[in-house]
């Protein structure tokens, strides 16, 4: 606890430490746990020429090239810190919890997908106008610091991304105003059985779909016999034909 702590203060001080040209937040999520020695030496020099301060989650060896400017982390509290006022913009690899977060805070995003549905994420955060794509396997220290100083100098990608953060905030009631909402509602209603999906009052075989299974495994079935029937038919029509011409002859 008190390293935690100790660690969440550090990061704070490098935050602050940077002064009007902010900081940039780095994270490709927790399923990339490592980069090759190459990727990480071109990203960390991209990072080294901003004047931003760089908080980067990653947990491999230290790149060469890492620049005074950046900090590299195990973990990060990446929703706070999309949400402190200096963050400019949040490098990420497409994934959905990490763009909701960033369209809630209002952070542009410069994108790294790498599978799934990250690129198509990614496709959909760029037609907002709110982010800038690298292709991970193209991408170059002078690209992505290219699509780094775009999104942060270029302010339509900041004003797009609170445009996203404003159309997410219009709620009719807070989040915790509707929590206590449906809580009070399920306790006026006893439960609330009526809200509850049918696939509680499935069996065990219909909640599994072993009823369909079974159904389309039994079509099949019928399908091959009627073919092999078929053929065996016909196998033995043109058989009768030959030898009932061999007997003509």
């Amino acid at each position: 606890m008190i390293e935690n702590i100790t660690i969440f203060q550090e990061m704070e001080k490098f935050v602050q430490s940077s002064g009007d040209a902010g900081i940039v937040v780095f994270s490709l999520g927790s399923m990339v746990k490592n980069l090759t020695t190459e990727k990480a030496n071109m990203i960390a020099s991209a990072l080294a020429q901003l004047p931003q301060k760089v908080l980067w989650r990653y947990s491999g060896q230290k790149p060469q090239t890492l620049g005074s400017n950046t900090r590299i982390y195990d973990w990060i509290p990446q929703n706070d810190l999309l949400g402190h006022p200096k963050t400019k913009v949040f490098i990420t690899h497409g994934g959905a919890n990490g763009i909701y977060e960033a369209i809630y805070h209002g952070v542009p995003m410069v994108g790294i997908p790498m599978f799934a549905d990250q690129p198509d994420n990614m496709v959909h955060m760029e037609a907002k106008g709110a982010a800038v794509s690298v292709k991970f396997n193209f991408m170059t220290t002078e690209s992505l610091r290219d699509a780094l100083n775009m999104v942060i100098n270029n302010k339509s990608y900041k004003e797009n991304a609170m445009r996203l953060s404003r159309i997410h905030h219009d709620r009719p009631m807070s989040p915790r105003d509707e929590a206590v909402f449906w809580i009070e509602f399920t306790m006026r209603n006893k439960g609330a059985k009526h809200l509850r999906v049918q696939a509680h009052e499935l069996t065990w075989y219909q909640y599994h779909s072993l009823d369909v299974l079974a159904f389309l495994l039994i079509i099949d079935l019928l399908l091959i016999v009627i073919f092999f029937k078929s053929c065996s038919f016909c196998f033995k029509r043109c058989c009768s034909r030959k030898q009932t011409k061999r007997k003509a002859e």
